[in-house]
């Protein structure tokens, strides 16, 4: 179901406004015959075209997807399109602390040496799109930001936020993010269900049950899910993976 009329232009709205105080405050404002820009970026297959729309009409997003199916590659190009069109100031990336230790406190430096490795896929993406240079000032002036996950909770975001390895987060950490998320703001979610490292019913696995038990978030909120067949990456990518689900089906088969 895609956002009502309403909707869109309360989004537009929001959009409008940001660009309104930029004016005032004497900021640069968009001209779009000098803004490069690369081409958009196309789908390859049905499942990329659902989520490149849904990026457009919904406020939450979630992309659960295998290794190659594309979620990094069309999530970032289209927010750094975003960035550059003015129509969000910021990109918030953050992550679950799952898989790095649960804590990146002990790791050396600062929050960008602790946090960005662990952000690379997103990162390449937006190197490739538009040059290494473009990614350092955009850290430098703010416009991408690193946000631990834990430290977004109390905060009211009306911006983008692109949550990576999203089938790590608990049932508790994906409402909180929901919650954080105010009118104009988008949440991206992207994950890979095979490669699931908590125990029991992760962020995912409730939001989808969440969302059919509230119908009303339809509106708002669409989950993707994509499966080893919507794989786009060439080369050995498609086979590993398929030779991955033939040997955990013959597990569970066994059990």
């Amino acid at each position: 179901m895609s956002r009502n009329r309403s909707g869109k232009r309360n989004k537009k709205k929001v959009v409008d406004e940001r660009w309104e105080k930029k004016a005032e405050t004497g900021k640069v404002v968009r001209d779009e015959k000098h803004t490069y820009l690369k081409p958009p970026v196309q789908a390859k297959n049905d499942v990329q075209r659902q989520f490149l729309k849904a990026l457009q009409t919904k406020s939450c997003i979630v992309f659960n997807a295998p290794a190659g199916v594309g979620k990094s590659y069309l999530t970032m190009s289209e927010v750094t399109d975003w960035l550059k069109k003015g129509i969000y100031d910021t990109c918030y990336l953050t992550r679950p602390a799952v898989g790095m230790g649960n804590s990146v406190g002990l790791l050396k430096g600062g929050l960008r040496e602790k946090y960005e490795p662990y952000l690379l896929p997103l990162i390449d993406v937006v190197s490739e799109r538009y040059g290494h240079g473009f990614y350092e000032s955009s850290l430098s002036n703010g416009t991408i930001q690193f946000a631990l996950l834990e430290y977004i909770r109390g905060r009211s975001i009306d911006q983008v936020v692109v949550l990576e390895e999203c089938q790590n987060t608990k049932p508790e950490e994906m409402y909180t993010m929901l919650t954080r998320i105010a009118e104009g703001g988008c949440l991206i979610c992207i994950g890979d269900p095979t490669q699931n490292d908590i125990k029991g019913k992760n962020g995912i696995q409730w939001l989808v049950e969440f969302v059919k038990n509230n119908p009303e978030l339809e509106e708002f909120v669409e989950v993707i899910t994509a499966t080893s067949d919507d794989i786009v990456r060439g080369g050995l990518c498609k086979t590993v993976v398929k030779a991955k689900e033939r040997e955990v089906a013959a597990v569970k088969s066994k059990k």
